[in-house]
């Protein structure tokens, strides 16, 4: 031990709010080796004490990156140039003594008002903030104040949307949802820019008046207990206590499509159903039932039978509103709540998933046109046990390269890949991330045949198609059971 602490070199430091400059104590600050050759290595992870300073235990020569996270604030990597970038590598040798100063800036907001016809500040209405693409997902809320003032925070960079949610007032009339300044569509919504350190302004939205409805009806169930309902909109959730037998009710609802999920306490049984409320409904019942066994098989495509292959699954269920957070799903079968949901699967090296579907579902409507472009979507009926299939093929390809800067080798480069078919990007579960290990090497495996987009860069924390445009990302063509070899250049991105 003695030994190799004598070898070993010495990382400390201090975590700052980037805009006061003040010590952010129990700040967890995280450092990870570069891996040498494709192999992993145990992360170094310890908490800022009260005056903001961390020391790290004696480290062993290599190659490090070091990151400072908090809830509320961007991680701020050592050596990072852009506020929205990552940290660059540090070398360590036995003799290094580093002293790092890590910034922390606090993620973005919305700011604005909520009006009246007057353009009177009005308290108590609820505005939500959506990033502007499709489907609509939430990514904040928050309630007016007494100057009809509302601040949605915890963001991160990007573009969004800003809309009131359906809104009862004093004189009995209401308010319908209505995307800001004043737009029911989202063709016609502003965009509004949040940066992080900064609170975008303005964000003022004056709802249209409309007559709002009530929604109701009757619990019945197999197994009787205290019931959870939840009723879920674009525009957010709302719950309600009731019992089985019982009853619920919802009031102040705009016109719109609505979903209501009950759910007995103990998550033992639940009910679903989905409808449009344009009018005062009483009879919109739900049946609670014990949970279907929902099971999970694997097919080759074309194939009419079940292959052993190895597959990792995770599942969330999600409704109008939000999405639960996803869970590993063990064993061939589980027991999920009917409703919606949305699936990823992992397959072992040389495979990927095709698809993943419910071959047996009964007829139904679709809720919406736009469909989650990194989840399978799947809907789970109450009864009968559903069977979900997942297509895996054996044709997968793979990207092998180096990430370049002046035809040197560059170590802990992050590496993003942008799957250009929607179909791929599905499969993958999204864009792909890696990290050049301490030669520049990266790889990329088990990847659908088609055209890919790849860029190297520490300015950037994730990709989406614009970003991918600006960088200017070479297509890589990936073939069926094969490897595609490519340099990349790191990518400086502009200020």
């Amino acid at each position: 031990m003695l030994a190799a602490c004598a070898s070993a070199g010495t990382i400390q430091g201090v975590a700052l709010e980037h805009a006061s400059g003040r010590p952010m104590a129990r700040t967890v600050i995280q450092l990870q080796p570069v891996p040498q050759s494709g192999a992993q290595a145990q992360a170094l992870t310890v908490r800022a004490g009260r005056s903001g300073q961390f020391e790290f235990p004696p480290v062993a020569p290599g190659i490090y990156l070091l990151t400072a996270t908090r809830p509320g604030y961007f991680p701020a990597g050592f050596g990072q140039r852009l506020p929205a970038g990552r940290g660059t590598p540090i070398e360590v040798t036995a003799d290094s003594k580093l002293f790092a100063e890590l910034r922390l800036r606090r993620k973005g907001s919305l700011t604005g008002r909520a009006l009246d016809e007057n353009g009177i500040g009005t308290a108590g209405v609820p505005v939500v903030a959506y990033p502007a693409r499709l489907p609509l997902r939430t990514a904040g809320s928050a309630t007016s104040d007494d100057r009809g003032v509302f601040r949605i925070y915890g963001l991160d960079p990007g573009r969004y949307w800003i809309r009131s949610a359906a809104h009862k007032l004093d004189d009995g009339s209401g308010w319908l949802p209505t995307f800001g300044p004043a737009a029911l569509e989202t063709r016609e919504a502003r965009v509004h820019q949040v940066t992080l350190d900064s609170d975008a302004i303005d964000c003022d939205v004056s709802p249209e008046p409309g007559a709002l409805f009530s929604l109701g009806g009757k619990i019945t169930c197999d197994i009787k207990g205290p019931v959870r309902v939840t009723l879920s909109s674009e525009t957010g959730r709302r719950r309600a206590q009731s019992s089985c037998p019982g009853e619920y009710r919802f009031d102040g609802l705009a016109p719109a499509a609505y979903e209501v999920f009950a759910t007995l306490e103990d998550d033992s049984a639940a009910g679903f159903t989905e409808l449009f409320v344009g009018q005062d409904q009483r009879a919109a019942n739900v049946h609670l039932m014990e949970l279907p066994e929902v099971k999970f098989e694997v097919r080759r495509p074309g194939g009419s039978t079940p292959v052993a292959i190895p597959v990792s699954i995770s599942g969330r269920r999600q409704d109008l509103s939000e999405t639960e957070p996803p869970h590993l799903i063990e064993g061939p079968s589980a027991s999920l709540a009917p409703g919606y949901w949305e699936f990823r699967a992992r397959a072992p090296s040389g495979y990927y998933v095709e698809s993943i579907s419910e071959p047996y579902r009964r007829s139904g409507r679709s809720r919406k046109a736009e469909r989650s472009a990194d989840w399978y979507e799947v809907f789970i009926e109450p009864r009968p046990a559903p069977w979900i299939w997942i297509t895996v093929s054996d044709r997968a390809g793979e990207i092998a390269g180096l990430v370049k800067a002046e035809g040197s080798p560059v170590p802990g480069a992050p590496v993003f890949l942008w799957p250009v078919a929607a179909a791929a990007r599905r499969s993958l579960g999204g864009p792909m991330q890696a990290l050049s290990d301490a030669a520049g090497r990266f790889r990329f495996d088990s990847l659908p045949p088609g055209d890919y987009r790849a860029v190297a860069s520490f300015d950037i924390h994730e990709v989406d198609e614009e970003l991918i445009e600006l960088s200017r990302a070479p297509v890589i063509a990936v073939e069926a059971s094969r490897t595609t070899a490519i340099d990349l250049s790191l990518w400086i991105a502009p200020y």
